[in-house]
């Protein structure tokens, strides 16, 4: 009996991995050269990682950047498993510990496969350092990563005995977060230093547990130190407290006051808060505050503005005429109206609904909590659960469930630690001594970074931005639709870069041309 044509076999190839979810497979796996020529011809598959792996798609892709970060981890495990023995390597391998799965551009990876290291391209912009080293069984471990991906993963004791300085330093936030909570049995970290023995980076890294507050890791290191040298090193000489410093905010904070990740936030937030005071430096001082009743008015004449950019910035498809006739409460076109036009009608209605809760608890000057934000997430949907839209069930409390954004390479938190998460940005925000530039700055970016809802985060990060800028009394402040790419492109290098001056620079230009603005409005009306 004949074989089928290569295209139909080239079909059902693809269904019955994609109706197995398996959507990241290998070249290998295709039936024929004839097949895998069809199946990239009719767009079915993207080739990635030079070509050492495929993402299957229901046809040719526009955005193939954002096919490719969904399946990011999936492809890295394909890789890894033609590299094996091999594991992702250092600070990036603490970071998939504190389970931090943003992609990042360039993924370190231990492998003994063969003695040459080897860039490899995953995605233009993406790529694996392969980096030749033995590596025993024993040394690794499986991380599940997005999409349930199996990443083979340095254990920590490993990790702790090839850390070099530099890898430190560049970073001492994820390090120092996981030296802090990290405890390790005495007998294995015993084996593990005889098999590699470090006295100087061991002692650089012993003085860091214990001015981090991890004491048992500290003497453990340190006496593991004495055991393999016969000369006593100190932290003058080896550059503890000097190249190696640790965050300020964890010197201030004990050991057992915390996590991993609420260390994270906090050390996030305390060089945000530098970042925030090296841009804005001496200007904040000339800053005017505007009486209530004037910012108040200048906010409400703003209010069809700001609901059409601020809504059509998340996506939605909707006019400005008809998003201003919303704003006004009128009613929509008559006509009949498909689901997307009906969904961008409710979210301008919400965004309307949540921009006077805002109006009206500013003016009451309370604090930025809990209570604030999840009555502003049901205000914004509101509308949406009375035209049965949205299921009012999806509006209790934060997010269970993970959640990815498209085309973009940050990935949001697990949703076990949400509450934590926000109870520290509570704090941050309550701190007596916090200018109002950073409080509202950050409370939008820490906000949007802990995404605790399934939607909603950006618009919802907006109005507590503006919350906090009325509360100073300074004027309304809106990022235009048109700015999309560029303001969210600021937002993701904050969060997966650690470099939120460019967020700063954007919004902080914005602040300043509303205050002129409205500086400009009263003079003419004097």
């Amino acid at each position: 009996m004949a074989n089928p044509p290569p295209l139909e076999q080239a079909r059902r190839w693809w269904k019955e991995r994609t109706d197995a979810e398996r959507y990241v497979v290998s070249p290998a796996e295709a039936p024929s050269l004839a097949v895998a020529r069809v199946l990239r011809q009719d767009g079915l598959v993207l080739d990635v990682a030079s070509k050492r792996a495929w993402i299957l798609t229901p046809g040719k892709v526009a955005d193939g950047r954002a096919v490719f970060l969904a399946n990011y981890w999936a492809v890295v495990a394909l890789v890894l498993k033609r590299y094996a023995p091999a594991a992702v390597a250092g600070v990036a391998a603490i970071r998939l510990h504190l389970e931090d799965f943003s992609p990042p551009e360039e993924l370190p990876v231990y492998q003994g496969a063969n003695q040459s290291e080897y860039a490899l391209t995953l995605y233009p912009g993406f790529r694996l350092r392969l980096r030749p080293r033995p590596l025993a069984a024993e040394n690794v471990v499986t991380v599940t990563a997005p999409g349930n991906a199996l990443i083979p993963v340095q254990t920590p004791m490993d990790i702790l005995t090839t850390l070099d300085e530099t890898e430190v330093v560049s970073g001492i936030e994820p390090v120092s977060a996981w030296l802090r909570h990290l405890i390790l049995r005495t007998p294995e970290l015993e084996a593990a230093v005889e098999k590699n023995p470090r006295p100087v980076i061991l002692k650089r890294l012993s003085a860091l547990a214990a001015e981090l507050g991890n004491e048992p890791l500290a003497r453990q290191l340190e006496h593991l130190v004495r055991r393999i040298s016969h000369r006593e090193t100190s932290p003058s000489r080896t550059g503890v407290g000097t190249r190696i410093a640790v965050p300020q905010v964890l010197r201030a904070a004990s050991r057992g006051s915390g996590s991993p990740w609420l260390d994270e936030q906090a050390m996030r937030l305390e060089r945000q808060e530098s970042e925030v005071s090296r841009v804005v430096g001496r200007e904040l001082a000339a800053l005017p505050k505007f009486k209530w009743q004037s910012i108040r008015a200048d906010a409400q004449q703003n209010k069809a503005y700001d609901a059409y950019h601020s809504t059509t910035m998340e996506g939605y498809r909707i006019s400005r005429e008809v998003s201003d006739g919303i704003v006004r409460g009128e009613p929509l076109p008559d006509g009949p109206q498909d689901q997307k036009t009906l969904e961008a009608a409710m979210a301008v209605q919400g965004y309307t609904v949540a921009y006077s809760e805002v109006l009206e608890r500013a003016r009451k000057q309370g604090p930025i909590n809990t209570d604030l934000i999840l009555d502003l997430y049901e205000a914004l949907f509101r509308p949406a659960v009375d035209a049965r839209i949205t299921d009012p069930a999806a509006l209790r409390g934060w997010r269970v469930s993970t959640v990815g954004l498209r085309g973009w390479r940050y990935v949001p938190p697990n949703p076990k630690k949400i509450p934590d998460l926000i109870r520290g940005l509570e704090r941050f925000a309550a701190r007596e001594n916090l200018d109002p530039i950073t409080r509202a700055l950050l409370v939008h970016l820490e906000f949007v970074t802990i995404h605790p809802f399934m939607d909603g985060n950006g618009r919802l990060g907006r109005l507590l931005m503006n919350y906090a800028l009325l509360v100073a009394g300074l004027p309304w402040v809106t990022i235009r639709s048109d700015e999309r790419i560029p303001f969210f492109r600021a937002i993701e290098r904050a969060q997966v870069d650690g470099d939120a001056k460019p967020f700063i620079q954007f919004v902080w230009h914005l602040i300043r041309q509303a205050v002129q603005e409205l500086k400009a409005a009263q003079r003419r009306r004097s």
